[in-house]
Parts: structure tokens; sequence; C-alpha cells
């Protein structure tokens, strides 16, 4: 259980942990669907974004409100490729 006042980095490591994600080689992304949303008709709205200690917060207030909302966990593999440069001196002599 996460406890309601769980930081943004807090709440990322628990997904790494719970999933076994290696974050040197994903990136994960947290969202959820708005209540207010789910009921605005026939329109498809994009989900609200949780990137910061702020929206973790009102996640959790939401999830108080409505245990029907769904944490989203999206899992992208890092493309990062780490290239060391190595600059060698020519010699002058």
């Amino acid at each position: 259980m996460i406890h309601e006042d769980v930081s943004y980095n807090d709440l990322i490591g628990v997904v790494l942990e719970d999933f076994g994600i290696d974050d040197n080689k994903n990136s994960v992304n947290l969202s959820y669907v708005s209540p207010s949303k789910l009921n605005f008709g026939t329109k498809e709205l994009p989900p609200v974004f949780i990137r910061n200690d702020r929206q973790v917060t009102s996640y959790m207030n939401k999830l108080q409100e409505n245990a029907d909302i769904h944490l989203c966990v999206t899992i992208k593999k890092s493309s990062n490729i780490a290239i060391d440069y190595i600059k060698h001196d020519a010699d002058t002599g």
C-alpha cells in the first residue's frame, strides 16, 4: 500500500521495484484519467500525467474520493546511448 504523502520519486521507486524495471534501460511515465473526464460524453480526453510531488498529491486525493481511479504505468525502453569521446593530443614535435 502506498501512503498518501508519498513523493513522486518514491512512487517511481515503488513502481520500478514492484514491476522489476531497470531504470537504466527504461523510463516510466505515470498517468490517470480524471473522474470528471470520464463523464465528458463521447469525446476522448487525454490522461493526466504525474510528473511531480504536487501531481502525486492530487492523484492521491482523487483516489480517496473515487477508488475507481487507476494508475497507468507506461514503460518505454530508453534510446539513450552513452558514447564516451576521448580527445588525444597530437604530437607536435
